[in-house]
């Protein structure tokens, strides 16, 4: 039997093939001790709960979204499932808040979230002080507190959204971007409280959107609501612009740190991805010794799993196509501007975990002076090569018998 296990700050949870819980194993709920069991579990080393819970399915086969959890359960000697892709533990994380509450670990949705902010904290220090030593860890787990934040940040603002639109649903519909909708009812409440100046004036809104959205106002099809259910809202549209300062903060920490720990990486492409190369990769030692074919596809293990199990065309680029240089190219001339990239990227690490000499200007303007190589070489698209009668068939035989499975 195959079962799908998602961690959480609460405890261990299996689920089966329709989402349904089977067994779960609650952790007590203090941050204190939450934040331990996090850390032995990242360390390698399993919770009381959690090995209580896979000994009762030690014949099942387990599907997990994280890769460094399927090792670990793997070196227990656990079966795992090949694939961390899991629409099954998705949708659990998006309905884990509403669980919480109806399981009666916390009576108010707000005390659950304090409980998160408490633990998350703890986890961050204890992760902190384990890699003090070591400089590009504390990146590797920053590019991930940052991927945590913007998961957290979606899932609060869109629930915020459901929540204000039961006093004013044409705000949502005016407003795309999350911190804008979270700063203007953390600054009103009230949709009569909006005004002309906050909208144009702090928030630097269009004044044909002001206007817009001052007309809807008026005639809006929205319910009053009471004083004390505002502040509710008002005090939820805070934690998401906390949550979105907390995040620009962890970004500019980032790059300062960048500058120091990897100059040349950071110089070649923006910090924040060459951020992300250092976590893809393990750690700044890790990328150093990747030959740059695989620098050039970090992040498009997907793509490769799919080429290998179908035959489909190799991947061109990983996580580097956020790189402008590469997403605002032809078509046609994005797989050599990748390998270039990836090429001075390679040189790049192995300069910043070896040399430690910042050489990023150079890199930088050789890098540039090749992409502008590429570009005159290449301005215009390849003839579309005919396929051969063989090629035909291997299409047609591998269409088959993805068909059959």
């Amino acid at each position: 039997m195959k079962i799908y296990l998602a961690i959480s700050l609460i405890g261990p949870f299996a689920l089966n093939e329709e989402g349904t819980i089977i067994d779960v194993r609650y952790f007590n709920p203090t941050p204190t001790q939450v934040a331990e069991k996090i850390s032995q579990l990242e360390q390698g080393e399993l919770p009381t709960e959690l090995e209580a819970m896979l000994k009762e399915h030690a014949e099942d086969e387990l599907a997990v979204q994280d890769p460094e959890l399927g090792r670990i359960l793997s070196s227990h000697g656990f079966k795992v499932f090949g694939d961390y892709q899991h629409a099954v533990i998705d949708r659990f994380y998006q309905n884990i808040t509403q669980h919480v509450i109806t399981a009666g670990l916390f009576l108010k949705e707000q005390e659950y979230l304090q409980f998160i902010r408490e633990t998350v904290l703890l986890i961050t220090r204890e992760r902190v002080r384990q890699a003090a030593e070591k400089r590009d860890r504390l990146i590797v787990h920053a590019i991930e507190t940052i991927d945590d934040l913007d998961k957290t940040v979606n899932l609060f603002a869109n629930r915020l959204r459901e929540f204000y639109g039961m006093h004013f649903p044409e705000l949502g519909d005016a407003i795309d971007n999350h911190h804008t909708f979270a700063l203007i009812i953390s600054a009103t409440g009230e949709k009569e409280a909006i005004t002309k100046s906050l909208l144009v004036d702090e928030l630097k809104l269009p004044e044909a959107k002001a206007t817009k959205i001052l007309e809807a106002r008026e005639k809006s099809m929205g319910s009053s609501l009471l004083e004390k259910d505002i502040q509710i809202i008002r005090d939820q549209a805070k934690t998401v612009v906390d949550l979105y300062a907390r995040r620009h903060q962890l970004e500019k920490w980032m790059e300062s740190t960048m500058a120091e720990v990897a100059p040349n990486l950071a110089g070649v492409v923006n910090p924040l991805l060459a951020a992300r190369l250092i976590a893809l990769a393990g750690g700044l030692r890790e990328l150093a010794v990747s030959p740059s074919s695989k620098i050039q596809v970090l992040g498009a293990e997907k793509a490769l799993y799919r080429t290998m199990r179908t035959g489909a065309p190799p991947p061109k680029h990983g996580i580097i196509f956020q790189d402008p240089r590469l997403n605002q190219s032809k078509w046609w001339q994005r797989g050599k501007i990748a390998r270039a990239i990836a090429a001075k990227l390679s040189i790049a690490s192995r300069m910043d975990f070896f040399d430690a000499e910042d050489k990023s200007a150079k890199l930088r303007e050789e890098l540039n002076e090749k992409i502008e190589e590429i570009k005159t070489k290449y301005p215009n698209p390849p003839e579309r090569r005919r396929k051969s009668s063989r090629q035909r068939r291997s299409k047609k035989r591998n269409s088959r018998s993805s068909r059959r499975r």
